[in-house]
């Protein structure tokens, strides 16, 4: 897969924006994908850190697995804070 150029993240506001001005099907479906992206992406995050909670009680220690996926977290929340 193709590595994406660097760009600046559309915020809810812009989506907003983009939704009310264009009523375009096309349009309109593509800005509820990034929502709905944007949505899934926090109930990962949250996910996350009930199962890493879990982990750390259960067991003790970094699932190292769980240690990298918070690192794709955090750097995603810190795109779209952006």
């Amino acid at each position: 897969m193709n590595k994406l150029p660097d760009f600046k993240p559309v915020t809810r506001e812009e989506l907003r924006a983009i939704w009310a001005r264009y009523p375009d099907p096309e349009v309109r479906r593509l800005t509820l994908e990034i929502e709905r992206y944007k949505r899934v992406m926090s109930e990962v995050d949250r996910l996350y850190r009930v199962i890493h909670q879990s982990w750390r009680e259960t067991t003790g220690g970094n699932l190292t697995a769980l240690h990298v996926l918070q690192g794709i977290m955090l750097h995603e929340r810190e795109r779209a804070e952006l």
